[in-house]
């Protein structure tokens, strides 16, 4: 009796072993086979312009899939919180690789670089998507109306010092890793150049005149003492453990978040308990700095407001962090909002167990809504 129900047992585990490899087995293969649309996409931080060469591409299973960045695009008016060029093309699966090559402008180099990307990551992120209040894709009468809808781009940051950066884009923008191209040498570089710019001579020792004359006053200095970095765009990536608090009990519903890396969050409620809500926007996780929060709340009176800290002032915000950290290092940061009992007005200060730090250079804003303009009746 006791060797047939170890039998049993054995039989079971190995049913469930097997059903579970198999399990994986679909998901790889939808990971690697299933088509969705998106397009590749490329950008740089304001002021420091480039341009994409050959190769340029998101590809994956060994290049079957490819997904191409314009050759020859050229990102001088771009920002790192915008993408500058799309290659539409047909539904493909989520890439596993970017290969990219560009000429920094402002630094006069070439730059190449070869990178795994974590395609699950990517994969899962198409699949799940996000709700949104907007305008459908698909709308016949242009209404506004809380839908799904889900990541339409792959968007290829490129930052001095060979510096990359991919995000999965769309109305929410996620960062997906960070890479490092490498220089290529002076022969190297030679040959790329003439190739792609049908120059009959080497690429130049110094940066072009009529480029440097384009460049804003910062970024001219910048060269000028050749003090050029990507440090100001890992800066933007740095986490802290933050959460939000009020100095009021107000039920968060919806909450709309853009950081300095760029990326762009919008959490809605319509499948998420209050308690779970909360758990994603009022408790402490590891987060990047925020650039902007517009926070929909319900307050006692049972009115609905939207705080909106519309603008936060980089440098201010940034250090602010950064002097918390160094003050408390294992401390939770708290961006406590003090709203008036009028909810008229409001200010913010950073703080944690050992300092306080009040945001002066954030404009504020706080609106009163109603059936017109709330986002509540959406959902």
């Amino acid at each position: 009796m006791k060797q047939k129900i170890i039998i049993l047992i054995t039989l079971i585990l190995i049913t469930q072993f097997s059903a579970c490899h198999k399990k994986e087995n679909i998901i790889e293969e939808n990971m690697n086979e299933e088509k969705i649309e998106w397009d590749g996409m490329v950008c740089t931080p304001k002021g420091y312009p480039a341009t994409v060469l050959s190769p340029n591409v998101f590809y994956s299973s060994g290049g079957k899939y490819i997904t191409l960045i314009p050759n020859m695009s050229y990102t001088g008016g771009s920002n790192w919180t915008g993408s500058a060029r799309s290659w539409a093309s047909e539904p493909k699966p989520a890439p596993d690789h970017l290969s990219i090559t560009w000429f920094s402008e402002t630094e006069n180099k070439i730059y190449a670089g070869e990178f795994a990307l974590p395609q699950q990551k990517i994969y899962n992120l198409f699949k799940e998507g996000y709700m949104r209040y907007g305008i459908p894709s698909d709308s016949d009468d242009g209404k506004e109306t809380l839908h799904w809808e889900t990541y339409s781009s792959l968007t290829a940051g490129l930052a001095p010092k060979g510096m990359v950066v991919v995000w999965v884009d769309g109305q929410n923008k996620v960062e997906i890793g960070r890479y490092q191209a490498r220089e290529l040498d002076r022969k190297e570089a030679n040959e790329v150049f003439k190739r792609h710019f049908k120059s009959s001579g080497d690429m130049p020792e110094t940066i072009d005149k009529s480029e440097f004359e384009r460049l804003t006053p910062e970024v001219k200095e910048i060269i000028r003492k050749g003090k050029i970095s990507c440090k100001q765009w890992d800066d933007y990536r740095l986490r802290y453990n933050w959460k939000v608090e009020f100095n009021k009990p107000l039920e968060m519903y919806c909450l709309d978040m853009e950081f300095f890396n760029s990326e762009k969050l919008g959490y809605l409620r319509p499948h998420e308990t209050q308690e779970n809500f909360n758990k994603i926007i009022l408790e402490p996780s590891s987060k990047v700095v925020p650039s902007y929060m517009g926070m929909y709340v319900t307050a006692q009176n049972h009115r609905n407001y939207l705080i909106r800290l519309e603008t936060l002032d980089e440098q201010e915000t940034i250090e602010a962090f950064k002097k918390l950290e160094e003050a408390s290092p294992k401390a939770v940061i708290t961006i406590f909002i003090t709203v008036d009992d009028d909810f008229k007005n409001f200010i913010v200060t950073l703080k944690n167990d050992k300092k306080e730090i009040k945001l002066e250079k954030a404009l504020l804003r706080l609106f009163t809504l109603d059936k017109s303009n709330d986002l509540k009746n959406q959902m």
